[in-house]
């Protein structure tokens, strides 16, 4: 493991799964209230979801290093549970 918390050296390539989504593929998908993929990491960083796979950017006509991608289900079910959270904190707000 690095020192950032895990490493992507043993994720494995994976092609344009629709059941696996990069911060950005959730950022425009879940919703509404909509999130910044700025929050998507952090909703991951906070559930300590684990990446599955990376997925070439490069394939898409952009340079860099391959998008880390998480399973769609466990980023909806955080997302969700977040949803809930929040409602139920506004809720109790008098």
């Amino acid at each position: 493991m690095s020192g950032r918390g895990w490493s992507s050296a043993n994720l494995r390539i994976v092609g344009d799964d629709p059941t696996l989504w990069t911060t950005g593929d959730a950022a425009r998908l879940l919703g509404p209230p909509e999130l910044s993929p700025v929050q998507v990491r952090e909703l991951i960083r906070v559930t300590g979801l684990q990446p599955v796979g990376k997925r070439r950017v490069t394939a898409r006509g952009q340079s860099g290093r391959h998008a880390r991608v998480y399973w769609a289900s466990d980023l909806i079910r955080a997302y969700d549970a977040l949803y809930r959270v929040v409602e139920t904190t506004t809720a109790a707000t008098p």
